[in-house]
């Protein structure tokens, strides 16, 4: 199992067309079913071109709809809770502080050669008006994949040289601490991956030139686009005989049904049997059963904010743990560590506002099991309804516990714990106990209450 890290800026307005899904999202999908994947939202990268607040909030939370409504509407639930899925800012600026540390060993002539960079001077933009966020990108994205320490960074072609610049430096600090702190990632680009035309057939698709096929608008919206997509211009009527290559109705179509209905229909139409508004109706129908799921998954979260925090909290918590793993090695190698550091401060108490951070939700523990190599471990699987699904462990055999005491039965879970290893799998939670009069922990129970519910 590989390390796969990928994110996505929000820029235009957020939201994602099937474009975006076929030259990305798809890609991930699939990797994310046997790989371990990181997917962040890279709010900060959106700075270098967007400075009204108000457009950010909205883009960034866009984005985190479209992105989560896809990622559940194809993912099963085991897969999609292996999924650890962020928002770049919530890694308590963990990735600019990374990113101050190599600006001080990354060479100047390495960002000039950018393509970020000489795009911007390329379209007559006096170098004075660029500002240092555009031109410091690739140090921050190098500081976004590095932390994580990934085997893969899913690209596309053009972001290929980012991966690269962050492979120099990477190798540079290691070169000049005597140290192989960063892992060197690979860009993975897929072959299969084809650049996806717009409706017009000549540009790549954009929501800014008014060429998508949009996944998540009103399914009216999603008709018009589909109707006006380029087809055959040469056809005049009809029983023409058509013409299948260079039509965008059938390349998109190649993607969204079975191949033995789409040939039985490139050859009618070829023959002039069906008409233009006949198979652009096929590519809509298709289109809305083929993203039902993902729609369906976008109108439950929009319609339940709480589910999509809870997912960004689990997923935060996760890439802060090993982020902070990485930023130690970092400032250790580089001797910000030294005899004065003060460290983590341990505190004799916690204030109001942080004992409310915790977070215990009722669950139905569908599955109990004992763990094999363990005399102690009982595997639980826990079910709290929207929130999800989760493994969570607990150490209680020695006190005479059994899986049979957990099976079909409902109890109070802590769920916003780091995660913790153990015997090789992830616990992603704790049962909550209480001391007995002989030391034997007695487990609080939740019967009768709705699962999934929080605990005030």
């Amino acid at each position: 199992m590989k390390r796969i890290l990928s994110g996505i800026t929000p820029s235009g307005d957020g939201t994602l067309h099937i474009g975006n899904y076929l030259g990305a999202v798809k890609q991930f999908i699939e990797m994310a079913r046997t790989n371990e994947c990181f997917l962040f939202v890279a709010d900060f990268h959106a700075l270098t071109t967007i400075q009204n607040k108000g457009q950010l909030q909205r883009n960034v939370e866009t984005l985190i709809l479209n992105e989560l409504a896809l990622l559940k509407g194809f993912l099963t639930p085991e897969e999609f809770d292996r999924l650890v899925f962020y928002r770049q800012s919530d890694i308590g600026g963990i990735h600019p502080e990374l990113q101050t540390i190599l600006n001080n060993v990354t060479p100047l002539g390495l960002l000039k050669r950018a393509h970020a960079y000489k795009d911007k001077l390329a379209k007559e933009t006096a170098e004075d008006d660029i500002n240092l966020g555009l031109f410091n990108y690739p140090i921050l994205m190098a500081s976004d994949i590095l932390l994580y320490k990934p085997d893969l960074v899913p690209v596309g072609k053009d972001q290929k040289q980012h991966v690269e610049i962050t492979r120099d430096i990477a190798e540079r600090f290691n070169r000049i601490y005597n140290k192989s702190v960063f892992k060197l990632p690979d860009p993975y680009i897929p072959e299969t991956v084809a650049a996806i035309l717009g409706t017009d057939g000549k540009r790549k698709m954009s929501k800014s030139l008014g060429n998508i096929i949009s996944i998540f608008e009103p399914e009216e919206i999603i008709r018009k686009q589909v109707i006006s997509t380029y087809t055959d211009p040469t056809r005049l009527h009809a029983t023409d005989p058509g013409h299948v290559e260079g039509n965008m109705v059938f390349t998109y179509l190649d993607f969204f049904n079975e191949k033995d209905n789409i040939d039985h229909m490139k050859e009618a139409y070829t023959k002039g049997q069906i008409s233009d508004i006949e198979v652009k109706e096929y590519l809509y129908e298709s289109l809305i059963k083929f993203f039902a799921p993902a729609r369906k998954q976008y109108e439950h979260l929009k319609q339940n904010p709480g589910i999509v925090k809870d997912i960004l909290a689990r997923g935060a918590v996760h890439a802060k743990t090993v982020a902070e793993k990485t930023i130690k090695e970092v400032k250790e190698t580089i001797g910000l560590t030294n005899e004065y550091s003060l460290g983590t401060i341990k505190k004799p108490t916690i204030s109001i506002d942080e004992f409310s951070s915790i977070e215990v939700r009722v669950g139905h523990v569908e599955k109990a099991e004992h763990v094999e190599k363990s005399e102690k471990l009982i595997r639980l699987r826990v079910d709290f309804g929207a929130y999800g699904k989760r493994v969570i462990f607990t150490g209680v055999r020695t006190y005479g516990y059994s899986a049979d005491d957990f099976t079909e039965r409902q109890f109070l879970f802590v769920v916003n714990l780091e995660p913790r290893k153990m015997m090789g799998e992830e616990s992603q939670g704790m049962i909550l106990a209480v001391d007995s009069v002989d030391g034997k922990p007695l487990f609080i129970s939740g019967e009768g209450l709705p699962k999934g519910s929080i605990i005030r």
